[in-house]
């Protein structure tokens, strides 16, 4: 009886290790919980950290967070709305405003997003952040707002960008790089021809203006607006997206180089 008794035991228990096991494997290899959506976050369009510096344009989108921390892109039938910073409508060719429409320089980063049907489509300039002025001191934060509208629902949703002051120009640098990409058009010395305006240092050119600065030459290069928010002439490249002669698309830290150029040429 003892020894029929302690078989019994070792059936049952083998039994319900065998039971055990295939509860545990039917479990793992069962179907997995579907992620589902968290809410949005907004990233830049090319992955890179959300900073940069005065003078950039920043190309931002927005997607969908889902529960198991991934990312999805929205919906092609969702809407995205940036309503923080404030939106500037440029004005026509040849306006000559009493005042500029561009948000001023203070003490907090200032930016803006664009309107600007006289050069670019409204695809072209979706999700480009203008950053203007890194404010005072350096490297502060600028918040960024967003409402999506997706299947009828309206949420807001926002990020804060660090935001740090334009590099500082290389003259050599500028030089040869506006010799290879603006000199056909605005002289060999900046000072301008019969179409196109100068730029160099000289009394009333664009780098002699004091109402001029490296960023806001960088914005205009890439807006095809000027300081105070006039759409420039049509034949001004689109340099938000036109490669230059180096085959790639100019940065901020070019444009300071350029202007830092600029300055030193007079004639």
């Amino acid at each position: 009886m003892t020894h029929l008794s302690l078989a019994r035991r070792v059936a049952l228990s083998a039994l319900a290790s065998a039971l055990a096991s295939a509860c545990g494997s039917s479990s793992a290899s069962g179907p997995a919980a579907e992620a589902t959506p968290a809410g949005y976050a907004i990233t830049t369009t090319a992955g890179a950290p959300l900073a940069g510096v005065a003078g950039d344009a920043l190309r931002l989108s927005i997607v969908r967070t889902m529960s198991d921390g991934t990312r999805t892109p929205l919906s092609p039938l969702a809407s995205v709305r940036w309503t923080s910073p404030a939106t500037v409508t440029a004005l026509s060719a040849g306006s000559t405003p009493a005042n500029g429409i561009l948000p001023p320089p203070g003490a907090a980063p200032s930016a803006m997003w664009i309107e600007n049907p006289e050069h670019f489509s409204s695809a072209e300039l979706a999700g480009v952040l203008w950053l203007l002025d890194a404010g005072a001191p350096q490297t502060q934060t600028l918040r960024v707002v967003a409402t999506v509208v997706e299947g009828g629902v309206s949420t807001e949703v926002s990020v804060a960008i660090a935001v740090g002051p334009t590099p500082a120009g290389d003259v050599a640098r500028g030089g040869s790089t506006y010799a290879a990409n603006c000199a056909a058009c605005h002289g060999d010395a900046g000072q301008g021809t019969a179409k196109f305006p100068g730029l160099n240092g000289k009394a009333d050119n664009l780098a002699g203006d004091p109402a001029w600065n490296p960023a806001l030459m960088a914005i205009t290069a890439r807006s095809d607006l000027d300081n105070r928010g006039v759409s420039l002439d049509a034949a001004m490249p689109k340099w938000l997206t036109r490669l230059g002669a180096n085959g790639a698309v100019l940065t901020t830290s070019e444009f300071a180089d350029i202007y830092a150029w600029l300055k030193t040429q007079a004639d």
